[in-house]
């Protein structure tokens, strides 16, 4: 389990290096991050395909993300699965989809508890 944590988290920095890096000063090598059958939403905006996606951020102003801690770290969890609507009994079963689900969570600074921030559920 030690190497899995340790090469997901190595391959999310570097992830998260290289993504910002191009979003911030070289915008035409984000499309080789992406696939013709790449799905994105950004901020409602959904685009479909890479060179959709190379289009959506060549269009986008100048921007800088600093790479920070919030003031408030938040939790990400995504989730990945496979679901059936309607009852597994029925004449013919129900065809089951790929999801992929991504909550954000916030602490609640009076309780301590956690909250769902964001919560985004896609069909693949």
């Amino acid at each position: 389990m030690g190497d899995t944590v340790q090469i997901t988290t190595e391959g999310g920095e570097q992830f998260f290096k290289h993504y910002y890096s191009y979003l911030d000063t070289a915008r035409q090598n984000l499309k080789h991050l992406y696939h013709e059958a790449s799905k994105v939403v950004w901020n409602g905006n959904t685009l479909n395909g890479k060179m959709a996606v190379d289009r959506f951020f060549s269009d986008l102003p100048a921007m800088t993300i600093p790479g920070q801690e919030p003031p408030d770290p938040m939790i990400l969890v995504s989730v990945m699965g496979f679901v059936r609507y309607g009852h597994l009994e029925a004449k013919p079963p129900p065809d089951s989809k790929t999801f992929c689900q991504s909550f954000i969570l916030g602490k609640d600074t009076a309780s301590g508890s956690y909250y769902i921030v964001t919560d985004n559920y896609r069909f693949l």
